[in-house]
């Protein structure tokens, strides 16, 4: 009985608290450039801000899961920040089909706004 309740607590808390997994930096650069546009949501997994965002592209990547965005997290990845010239988190930095850096967003953003940002890319 007791494993079955901490069996329920836990899927219920992990419905309510999805967040974007972070990528590798590697893994998620290899996907630029390579036909459709990508989005790179960087931040930490320590930042408010960041874990935020994170709920808010769950639900944008559950919605239409063909969406090509992915959680960089330069607490853990250092190089990867001065790799992409973050100044602030959360950044998000949006790619063409070719690569080239169209878009970059400093800050979170509300539903709205992340729904109007994402429609502008067709992302």
């Amino acid at each position: 009985m007791k494993k079955s309740l901490l069996f329920v607590m836990f899927f219920a808390i992990s419905l309510f608290s999805a967040e974007l997994a972070p990528t590798k930096y590697s893994d998620a650069k290899a996907q630029i450039g390579k036909g459709e546009v990508v989005m790179l949501e960087v931040g930490s997994i320590y930042c408010h801000a960041c874990k935020d965002m994170g709920e808010l592209l769950s639900k944008a990547i559950a919605q239409k899961p063909s969406r090509k965005i992915f959680f960089v997290d330069v607490g853990s990845e250092r190089a990867a920040a001065e790799e992409l010239k973050i100044r602030m988190i959360p950044t998000q930095i949006v790619y063409d089909a070719n690569g080239k850096e169209i878009d970059r967003h400093i800050g979170g953003f509300t539903a709205e706004g992340l729904n109007t940002f994402l429609a502008k890319h067709k992302i």
